[in-house]
């Protein structure tokens, strides 16, 4: 189980750092934990890199009207920097930002968000506008992105998320979640049918199954049992 913990760390940071997880394969042999650390290291460093100049941006954006702001961001600025000034923004602010963006672009920028630095905003957005943004990450694959999210937006929102997800995608997204206490609670609010797929699943990848099956209650170990 530790190779896969690692495998999965190494593929976070390589989404953290923007490159191919190949080139990372060097790190192969690291411990799960010490893999952590390294991320958290590296997410800090790339958002402190142009700090200043960032909260430059957010303090002009906040003289300006809300539409205008978000026009600005989706031509001029791009999902990549826009995410960068929105951790910085007031959650305020920023929250009535995202009401004039579009649902695509946010999705976008999602990907590019350290959710620790937005968890206020999004605590201030519409559900639904969360459980939309949320979608178009599982239509488009980003799986280790919605995975992130998950701790934040909870196990409520999140289970209207990956209502008719396969059990295949969910146990991808369990295995990238770092909030492991909500992957219980997500598991109890499928479908019977969802759990049965999940179950398929790790029967194909015995390493797999063994870190979901760790981080779950004994009621849940019973309930993929009785359904396998």
């Amino acid at each position: 189980m530790t190779a896969l913990t690692s495998a999965l760390e190494i593929t976070k940071l390589a989404h953290e750092m923007h490159v191919d997880e190949a080139e990372l394969a060097f790190l192969a042999t690291t411990s799960p934990d010490d893999l952590r650390d390294l991320r958290g290291i590296v997410s800090h460093a790339m958002f402190s890199r142009h700090e200043s100049r960032v909260k430059g941006l957010a303090a002009v954006s906040k003289k300006l009207p809300a539409a205008v702001t978000a026009k600005i961001a989706e031509i001029a600025m791009g999902p990549m920097l826009s995410a960068r000034v929105a951790a910085v923004m007031e959650p305020a602010d920023a929250a009535k930002l995202a009401g004039h963006l579009n649902p695509e672009f946010l999705a976008e920028l999602s990907v590019h968000l350290d959710p620790s630095r937005v968890e206020g905003i999004i605590a201030k957005l519409d559900d639904a506008l969360v459980v939309d943004v949320g979608r178009r990450l599982m239509a488009q694959g980003h799986l280790l992105t919605l995975a992130r999210f998950t701790g934040v937006v909870g196990a409520e929102t999140s289970l209207k998320v990956v209502d008719g997800a396969s059990g295949s995608d969910i146990l991808q997204l369990a295995l990238f979640i770092d909030e492991l206490s909500v992957i219980d609670p997500i598991l109890a609010g499928l479908p019977d049918e969802t759990v049965t797929e999940l179950a398929a699943a790790t029967d194909e990848h015995d390493e797999a199954a063994e870190a979901l099956l760790a981080t779950l209650t004994e009621d849940s170990r019973a309930r993929i049992a009785s359904l396998t």
